[in-house]
């Protein structure tokens, strides 16, 4: 199948990568350029310093392209909260916008094999942990370790990806034997190496990051692993003991972790100059910086993309329902034409390539509100002071009044809206199974510019992405 393929091929060129990537990780930038990028991976991993090395080539395609263009998420467009302009070159999220996705779309393919490349270049790493135990001692043992923590880390978050994007793929944890006939894992299977992997990061990292600011911190892992939590609480699993663990993990990150919410919403996401928490910005947990040298297109901040052209727009509805006030104001634009757009307060004005605000995986004010949810999900207590005390904060900040209960329902909204076009909406309507409540409330004017499918192959049953043809023809194992 063309993912082994992928992951198979980018050893060579991860290790490559994990040179050009340092200035972006590493605040030293002191690793030396190297020509054994050239070198198998069993050959590569002989020094101290291919470990720190071999480390930067899981993040390098990250780094590379992956999150910083929006073309690699074009099912987010089957969320209520965006729009794609017809009549422009956005076809592609257009298939998502109508619940009718096509198993050849290049954009979502392009996603997809981008995603399998850092699995591989993970599971070259973890394949030779013994090799690299074999050289190191004293202090190096640490940096072991914690590259180790890392690693496991983005593996568990690039899986989490794939599962909430495609549903059941291949688990590949291994790079070696692998035959390209993989079959489907099941959802239990794929959740509990996240959980695995980000339970391994959480233990072995430290709570701050080393050598670069993007670098993975117990307090990224733990955070996840809360919202993985709340996930595998929702659809399809519906592990409801899980919303326990959730709030457990994301209380602890509010209680001892460094953030707190940025007093306006001017800096929640964050800037060139302040990004992660260590340098500036409070309310940052998971982020990608912004301002990449890339090849053409393939640059700059997928969030901020909204803002460029001025043809990914705001479904009415979601706006109309939107709470009035200075939340809203900050959020949204309207054009000279009257289209609801992402505001550039918010996002940031992208000019090819570069934007003045990282992109934001996931915020303070989001971990806030996966604990409410998960808190009063698990209680049943709709009253839950503490619950309370962190949907309030973040209704506070957005000018909203306190309230002195919420349900679960309440809470989603609230993350919708204090989320607007950021990563989360179209994933909240799955695990919570309302994609047909929240398409029934579709605006006529919605519905007239990019009418649903009659024959949706998304459905609130089965909302998950198609796996590239290519693949499917090359590996029939993954025929759903």
């Amino acid at each position: 199948m063309n993912n082994t393929r992928q992951i198979t091929n980018s050893v060579e060129k991860t290790l490559l990568l994990c040179f050009l990537v340092v200035g972006f990780i590493s605040c030293s930038g002191d690793l030396p350029v190297d020509t054994r990028g050239e070198l198998a991976a069993e050959q590569f991993y002989s020094s101290v310093a291919d470990i720190e090395s071999g480390t930067l080539g899981v993040y390098s395609v990250m780094a590379d392209r992956l999150f910083a263009n929006s073309e690699n998420y074009c099912h987010f467009w089957a969320a209520d909260d965006r729009t794609a302009a017809t009549g422009s070159n956005k076809t592609f999220y257009l298939e998502y916008d109508q619940m009718q996705p096509l198993a050849t779309n290049p954009w979502q393919t392009n996603g997809w094999n981008q995603l399998w490349e850092i699995i591989g270049a993970a599971n070259t790493f973890l394949d030779n942990e013994e090799q690299m135990r074999s050289f190191v001692q004293g202090a190096d043992v640490e940096l072991l370790e914690r590259s180790l923590g890392e690693v496991h880390y983005l593996r568990g978050l690039i899986y989490f990806e794939l599962v909430r994007t495609w549903g059941t793929v291949p688990l590949i944890t291994s790079q070696r034997d692998v035959t390209g006939q993989e079959p489907l894992a099941t959802f239990e299977e794929i959740y509990a190496l996240i959980i695995e992997d980000l339970e391994f990061a959480k233990s072995h990292l430290g709570p701050a990051p080393v050598n670069g600011i993007y670098r993975a911190t117990r307090w990224m892992a733990q955070s996840l692993l809360a919202n993985v939590y709340l996930t595998t609480a929702g659809f399809p699993l519906k592990k409801t003991e899980n919303y326990a663990l959730a709030a457990a993990e994301a209380k602890n990150v509010i209680d001892n972790g460094p953030f707190e919410l940025e007093e306006e919403l001017s800096g929640i996401m964050g800037t060139q100059a302040t990004s992660l928490s260590d340098n500036g910005n409070t309310e940052a947990i998971i982020a990608f910086p912004a301002n990449i040298g890339l090849d053409g297109w393939n640059a700059g901040n997928f969030q901020a993309e909204s803002i460029l052209f001025g043809d990914k727009w705001v479904e009415i509805a979601f706006y109309n329902n939107f709470p009035d006030g200075y939340r809203k104001d900050f959020t949204f634009d309207i054009s000279d034409t009257g289209q609801i757009l992402y505001s550039i307060e918010k996002f940031g004005e992208q000019d090819f390539g570069n934007v003045n605000k990282d992109i934001n995986y996931l915020r303070y004010s989001e971990l806030l509100l996966i604990y409410a949810e998960a808190q009063i999900r698990a209680t049943g207590n709709n009253s839950d002071p503490n619950a309370l005390n962190a949907l309030n904060a973040v209704r506070n900040r957005a000018g909203l009044a306190s309230v002195a209960s919420a349900t679960w329902e309440d809470i989603v909204w609230e993350k919708a809206w204090e989320l607007a076009g950021e990563w989360t909406r179209w994933y909240d309507i799955v695990r919570t199974e309302t994609l047909d409540e929240v398409n029934a409330m579709r605006d006529p004017y919605d519905n007239d510019l990019t009418p649903l499918s009659s024959n949706p192959a998304i459905t609130e049953a089965f909302p998950w992405c198609p796996i590239p043809s290519n693949d499917v023809a090359a590996n029939p194992n993954l025929i759903k």
